[in-house]
């Protein structure tokens, strides 16, 4: 009885000891990560901002800064340094930086498709690409060139019939607006939604209706990290996810962490250019799961920067992703049916 009584002592001593050390040990410290954005925060952002507003970030242990792009560097550097995690990019900037060799990989499709157009006023009539020749167009010096030839081809026409008027970010649509231009190149759910916004009714041709298979944006990583730790992708990725869903469904509240970081965006218009980019999610490349990547449009994307002079060095299609972080997760299956309904 004396054995038995003292080994019940002993067990509960020690449980109340565990008890103690369990009460009394620090929380386990988030991840602290790095999320490299492409351009200055408006409605493509929204579910990033939204998503950590709503915890689902923290939900999964990451401690979420946003950063907007760095004027002047090729933000893709940070990430292939390992000085940042994460980055939300441009295809085209995404392959141009594979191909001068940085350690990057792309974890999932954000816009499956490009979403560049020729933008131009109703009142013009140019609908077609043979209409542009001899054209003024806005245009980024960032803009790859090879995005837009297989436009200009459709119309019997080369970069010499038209005239390629370099302009800063933000001078486009005013440019536009105020006839110094005949027509600008941009997104069918940007400047022409702030155009018509400001009473200016456009022409869009999207350069995916010429034969322009090309992805639009994309998340990535670097190398080492997806392989070190990849569990820490994961949980990005997921929570990525989680918040696309409950974006779906919160436009206008998760457009408001924009406007709060972004005061100078317009809340109404910001929301209609997200309600369309969810419609540019209802594609058949994410029939099973949402982000899901392929080789034939990698390639694509790839070849259309080499034959138009833009990619000195051509990456391999298999090098520029992979779709094991989405394969693994079993929200990008709800997030592929709720995208076919409309965003709220």
């Amino acid at each position: 009885m004396f054995k038995l009584n003292a080994l019940k002592a002993i067990t509960s001593s020690a449980a109340l000891l565990l008890a103690s050390m369990a009460f009394t040990s620090p929380a386990i410290a988030a991840d602290k990560v790095v999320l490299r954005i492409n351009f200055t925060p408006w409605g493509m952002h929204a579910q990033y901002f939204g998503g950590r507003a709503q915890g689902f970030y923290a939900a999964e242990g990451i401690d979420l800064e946003i950063r907007p792009p760095a004027a002047g560097q090729q933000n893709e550097v940070f990430i292939a340094t390992g000085r940042e995690q994460f980055g939300v990019t441009n295809a085209d900037a995404f392959v141009k930086a594979k191909g001068s060799g940085l350690p990057i990989v792309a974890v999932m499709a954000d816009q499956p498709d490009n979403p560049f157009s020729v933008i131009t006023p109703k009142k013009a009539g140019i609908t077609t690409p043979e209409q542009m020749k001899g054209m003024k167009l806005a245009w980024f010096q960032a803009n790859v060139m090879g995005l837009i030839e297989p436009v200009l081809a459709k119309g019997g026409l080369t970069r010499k019939d038209v005239e390629f008027v370099s302009v800063a970010r933000g001078a486009e649509v005013q440019m536009l607006a105020a006839g110094q231009v005949d027509g600008l190149f941009g997104y069918s759910f940007g400047q022409a939604l702030t155009l018509e916004g400001k009473g200016f009714p456009v022409n869009v041709m999207p350069v995916r209706d010429y034969g322009v298979q090309f992805y639009g944006t994309v998340i990535y990583t670097n190398e080492a990290l997806l392989k070190s730790n990849p569990d820490l992708v994961k949980r990005f990725v997921r929570a990525t996810i989680k918040s696309l869903i409950w974006t779906h469904d919160n436009i206008e509240q998760a457009m408001k962490e924009i406007v709060a970081v972004s005061p100078d965006r317009d809340l109404t218009l910001e929301s209609r250019k997200l309600r369309m980019i969810y419609e540019l999610y209802n594609s058949p490349d994410y029939a099973e799961r949402f982000g899901l990547m392929n080789d034939a449009k990698w390639q694509s994307s790839i070849d259309i920067l080499a034959t138009g002079g833009d990619l000195p060095k051509k990456p391999t299609a298999q090098s520029m992703y992979t779709n094991s972080i989405i394969n693994s997760i079993d929200e990008a299956k709800t997030l592929s049916t709720l995208i076919k309904q409309p965003a709220k």
